[in-house]
């Protein structure tokens, strides 16, 4: 029987041959049609590309802006430069910013030289809005209600369904079936921490201030009945002592009692820099302020005659962090305490060192001289001799603790109703305390930061960007000297504050609208000051609709010019409309390499 023979395909003259021109162009051009198309459709349905152009949500996102360090502290900080250029298209020089002043120590730079950089590209995921609605505090892009052809980024503050109060500078928000706001926490302590302002970074004080007598802010301090100009303290140079240069405040004898490490927000002012500058002794015996919701990135001037930033808002929201350093040979009582004041109350984290276990108190704001009211307890790797960092927070009717980096868990505990007395109190002239008991110790790296001061502000129901309400907080031009003279004297500021000052409202939003607000609260057009030329139901709603997709990284911040002493060379200059008198100045720079630190930043 004869097998069947299989038979083997033969191999064709066209398989060995490379494909003919006009097969290799056709393929050519699907490859680039399917290219367009993914393209497309990533774009469309995955992620966008796109670039700030301002700075409503500085710090957490810049806009156009300058990089400064601080001639006199060495502090590294960014202003706005979008209002250089025209406000509709953004491309034409209109004017120069000369002047700024730093935030860490209040010295005025003169920067009309420097260099403007282009706001962040950022890169917005649009999947997650396909699937879901936004959440709070996520950081969106939408179209402008108002002009639907512009793109806005904002942070989401109200949900569907929600009434929105903004009140001393928190957001609250009551549900149709609840009788109460409630105020919005971050849920997430790192993006909390995350959207932190600074107030001032001891590791760069003013050198030059200091010299000529100028006090420090932080400082060893005792209990006072009779020094009210430093809330109740005084100040006690037998106990913690400073390294003026390293930075370091150290404790150098243990004691059965608590030493006080203590800041005072004692703020230089114009003069007091520019009598330096001619030799001559700045203000004598300056008297500690409140915290205000100063923001270096508005501190730029066109001229050397315009109003200084506005900063006449009173925070009591702090975050405090540095390093401790705790040297053997303790006591078995021996601890530390972190304390923050907020008005009539005082909230307190004491720390054993014998164990660990850190205490949450605070004091009631009815019976000041009463007992400490007793929070929450949890255990810590600060025990013991040795170093760690550390981090505490008051933010949002909730204390917060961090222990090198991370969050001590307490629970719900650490969250404590509101205050019944509210408005500050002299105490918040020294609003931060460290003490240690039973040890050697040193503190360094210590930075104080606030939460973001949301403003109450809004606009009349019409067609008009400028007219404000007249609740809120959109003081009269006699009210805000007022408060500005009344920051060192906490009693009559909160006096005129409870006068003048309202909490504003917001109507319940439909189940299919949002409200949004940028961190940069002072210069933010968001839906608080939006006009209503669309004569919405709610003229500060953002429709569902209107959603583009959730910003998730910086993906190019500017990039640092190199060569030519750190300048780079000119590549070309802005534009100028014509008739327009305004000095030039380069608009690009080269060469340049990747800023590292924000590059591939996530967006929180």
């Amino acid at each position: 029987m004869s097998k069947a023979k299989t038979k083997v395909p033969e191999a064709t003259e066209t398989a060995a041959k490379p494909p003919g021109k006009q097969e290799s162009a056709r393929e050519t051009f699907e490859s680039i049609v399917v290219a367009f198309v993914l393209a497309f459709l990533f774009r469309t349905f995955i992620a966008e590309a796109f670039v700030i152009p301002t700075g409503s949500m500085a710090p957490t996102l810049f806009g156009r802006h300058k990089d400064i360090v601080c001639p006199e502290c060495h502090y590294h900080y960014e202003v706005g430069a979008s209002e250089e250029l025209d406000h509709e298209e953004g491309v034409y020089l209109l004017r120069r910013i000369t002047l700024a002043t730093c935030p860490n120590c209040r010295f005025e730079s003169n920067i009309k030289e420097l260099p403007a950089f282009k706001g962040d590209r950022i890169l917005v995921n649009k999947f997650p809005y396909e699937i879901d609605d936004p959440a709070r505090w996520d950081v969106c892009v939408f179209k402008f209600p108002e002009n639907p052809e512009r793109n806005y980024i904002k942070r989401m503050i109200g949900l569907p369904g929600e009434a929105i109060r903004i009140r001393r500078g928190d957001v609250y928000a009551r549900k149709k079936d609840e009788a109460e706001f409630r105020i919005q926490r971050k849920a997430d302590p790192y993006k909390q921490d995350i959207l932190q302002i600074i107030v001032y970074d001891d590791q760069h004080a003013p050198q030059t201030l200091l010299k000529t007598g100028w006090p420090e802010r932080w400082s060893g301090m005792d209990s006072s009945s009779t020094d009210t100009d430093f809330g109740g303290w005084a100040t006690n140079d037998d106990s913690w002592k400073t390294d003026a240069k390293a930075r370091v405040h150290a404790l150098s004898a243990a004691d059965e009692d608590f030493r006080w490490l203590r800041y005072c927000h004692i703020v230089p002012q114009e003069f007091d820099w520019k009598n330096v500058a001619e030799n001559l002794a700045p203000a004598a015996n300056p008297k500690p302020q409140l915290v205000t919701d100063y923001c270096g990135y508005n501190t730029f001037k066109f001229h050397p005659r315009e109003a200084p930033e506005e900063d006449i808002l009173w925070v009591g929201d702090l975050t405090v962090s540095g390093a401790v350093h705790i040297e053997k040979d303790l006591t078995p009582q021996a601890a530390v305490v972190l304390e923050l004041v907020e008005g009539f109350r005082h909230y307190r984290c004491e720390i054993e060192l014998a164990t660990g276990e850190a205490k949450l108190s605070r004091t009631d704001d009815l019976n000041l001289d009463g007992p400490l009211i007793e929070m929450a307890k949890a255990k810590t790797n600060l025990r013991g001799a040795g170093s760690h960092q550390f981090k505490f927070a008051n933010v949002d009717d909730r204390l917060v603790l961090w222990i090198d980096d991370a969050v001590v868990p307490f629970g719900d505990a650490a969250e404590y109703p509101p205050p019944q007395l509210e408005g500050p109190h002299p105490a918040d002239l020294s609003p931060v305390g460290i003490a240690v008991r039973g040890a050697k110790a040193n503190v360094s790296e210590l930075l104080l930061r606030r939460d973001i001061y949301y403003r109450a502000e809004r606009v009349s129901d019409d067609d008009r960007f400028s007219e404000r309400d007249s609740s809120g907080e959109a003081f009269d031009g006699f009210v805000r000297p007022q408060l500005r003279d009344a920051l060192t004297n906490p009693k009559e500021y909160a006096r005129i504050y409870e006068e003048k000052a309202r909490p504003i409202e917001f109507a319940p939003l439909y189940d299919d609208e949002f409200f949004v607000m940028g961190d940069n609260s002072p210069r933010s057009q968001d839906s608080r000051l939006w006009s209503n030329r669309r004569k919405a139901d709610n003229r500060h709603a953002v429709p569902r609709h209107a959603f583009v997709g959730k910003a998730f990284m910086i993906y190019w911040p500017h990039g640092i010019p190199f060569m030519n002493d750190g300048k780079g060379y000119p590549v070309m200059n802005h534009t100028v409309p014509p008739g327009q008198n305004v000095e030039n100045y380069p608009a690009f720079t080269a060469p340049f390499y990747p800023q590292f630190g924000r590059w591939l930043h996530r967006i929180r």
